[in-house]
């Protein structure tokens, strides 16, 4: 297994990823689901071989830090007896599907995802074909209801809409609305999808710039008979999916159509070993049924009664758990810096934490980045990244884009930041 060992792209569990505090186990939970025993299970496997600490990605994947080279061997071992290790490489890293985080409980949800989800995820590790797909090309399946992947953009999405009295899903090919399908026919959709991308696309990475180039049309063609009649000869369909999902829905106790949960944030995604323990006995104990991963920074615990939500978000709060929609962190991303990263050029996250007490949740996202790659955060932000000689500062891009400002020192960012946040121009 270890002659899997590369650097540079999206880890798996079969195939590590260097960082600059060890190598990287991505978990690709199925559905984000994580069951109370599989959660101390792997609290105690990142004790014993990695730094004690996971992070939540934006694919609602976990991801288990520092773990050295000797010891990959024996937590390969221990993650397949879990069940969390996949039958080789490449199928594992075709397997991104971002769920529905409340599929299945949330009773306003037009469609249970998860059958679909795990459909596609057994198309995906099946055919062999498919494993030719770029390593970050992923899917998105949403079902609709109290929390919808609204703002969550990946090569194919699948959007649970009203189309009269049986419900469809809206197709999205790189960010382009291209049809409607119904649900029995997504996986045959999908793979004609995949292959036909696979066909046509040249030095096109993605489905965005592949779409770009030659619209969505030739994607469609030589759609199976049973899909073509639902979305082959498409209509445009609308696209009605709001903004990108509010914390206000997530974050506490919440009810959701007549059901309990509680959302969890995750400061900056990252849960130490010891907390995610406490999570799952605390969750548990309070009458949970299991926890969901979201691609939002916040982790869920389900199927609860209105008692045990409330009970569990104040023993939540108390853990160090984010639970208030108004907490400006919520507004920072960060990679995870020096020296945890080699590339990294500062302690973003300390930055990250000096910076947030002068900045106002509702003004936007903040991005901290150790170099100009932006890891950690993919969308436009306000940017901060860090230099040899201070921060360079990005109004509305990505770490790469030219800065308004450069060799600032922190202080110098905690001012601007304020002003930025009071409605002055940067």
């Amino acid at each position: 297994m270890i002659e899997n060992l590369r650097k540079g792209w999206c880890p798996g569990a079969l195939a590590p990823m260097l960082s600059g505090d060890g190598y990287i186990f991505r978990l690709r939970l199925t559905n984000g689901i994580l069951s109370f025993e599989r959660a101390k299970a792997l609290s105690d496997l990142s004790r014993r071989y990695g730094n004690g600490a996971f992070d939540l990605s934006a694919r609602a994947n976990l991801q288990m830090r520092g773990v050295g080279t000797e010891d990959i061997p024996a937590l390969q071992e221990e993650l397949s007896a879990l069940g969390l290790l996949d039958s080789d490489a490449r199928a594992e890293a075709v397997r991104n599907i971002v769920p529905s985080p409340l599929a299945g409980f949330d009773p306003t949800a037009s469609i249970d995802a998860r059958p679909l989800v795990m459909a596609l995820e057994a198309l995906l590790t099946r055919e062999k074909a498919l494993h030719d797909l770029p390593p970050k090309f992923g899917f998105s399946i949403d079902g609709g209801g109290a929390l919808p992947l609204a703002g969550v953009v990946t090569d194919i999405d699948f959007t649970a809409v009203a189309d009269g009295e049986a419900p469809r899903l809206l197709v999205t090919l790189g960010g382009v609305d291209a049809g409607l399908v119904a649900p029995e026919n997504l996986v045959a959709a999908a793979e004609t999808l995949v292959r036909n991308f696979l066909r046509l696309r040249e030095n096109d990475g993605r489905m965005s710039a592949l779409v770009a180039r030659i619209g969505v049309a030739p994607l469609l063609e030589n759609c199976p008979a049973k899909a073509q009649a639902e979305f082959g000869l498409f209509r445009i369909a609308w696209s009605d999916r709001g903004e990108a999902a509010a914390y206000w829905p997530i974050l506490g106790a919440r009810n959701c159509g007549g059901k309990n949960f509680v959302g969890a944030g995750l400061l900056f995604g990252r849960i130490e070993a010891d907390t995610l323990e406490a999570l799952a006995d605390a969750a548990e104990e309070s009458g949970a049924g299991e926890l969901r991963l979201t691609p939002w920074r916040v982790m869920l615990a389900v199927g609860l009664s209105p008692e045990g939500a409330e009970t569990l978000a104040a023993r939540l709060a108390k853990l160090g758990f984010i639970l208030d929609a108004s907490d400006p962190r919520l507004a920072f991303s960060a990679c995870p810096g020096a020296p945890a990263c080699s590339s990294a050029l500062g302690d973003v996250r300390a930055a990250a934490l000096a910076l947030a007490p002068y900045w106002r949740v509702d003004a936007g996202r903040v991005h901290v980045s150790g170099c100009a790659k932006g890891c950690a955060f993919h969308g436009r932000a306000l940017t901060l990244v860090a230099g040899d000689d201070g921060f360079s500062l990005v109004e509305n891009g990505f770490a790469r884009d030219e800065p308004v400002a450069r060799r600032l020192d922190l202080a110098t960012c905690q001012q601007k930041l304020s002003n930025i946040s009071k409605g002055a121009r940067v």
